[in-house]
């Protein structure tokens, strides 16, 4: 079993149990995944169990994040193609944020 943390920089703090809710907009967990998980099946996972995740963070229908989303895979940004059958490993750090734009 490999234990990986999940933090969420969108304002869910309030609406997600089980997550421990460090400012109001940054929401920590960690989380215990088996061998082989990819970071898609972690969030499709996180998406069942939190419907707040679902409605914001990761298309249920289309197995695919929302594209306001970005997610970073060890505190760097990884392209969308590469995150989803990322293979998780025990210590890894999913960090979902919006997307920023503008200049």
């Amino acid at each position: 079993m490999n234990r990986v943390t999940i933090e969420l920089w969108l304002w869910l703090g309030k609406e997600l149990k089980g997550f421990e809710s460090v400012t109001e907009m940054r929401s920590v967990k960690e989380e215990s995944v088996e061998e082989g998980t990819t970071i898609r099946q972690l969030l499709d996972r996180l998406a069942r169990s939190h419907p707040p995740i679902a409605e914001k963070v990761f298309d249920l229908t289309e197995k695919r994040v929302y594209p306001y989303v970005v997610i970073n895979y060890n505190d760097r940004v990884i392209s969308p193609y590469e995150v989803y059958d990322k293979v998780l490993k025990d210590g890894d750090k999913i960090t979902i944020l919006p997307m920023y734009v503008g200049g």
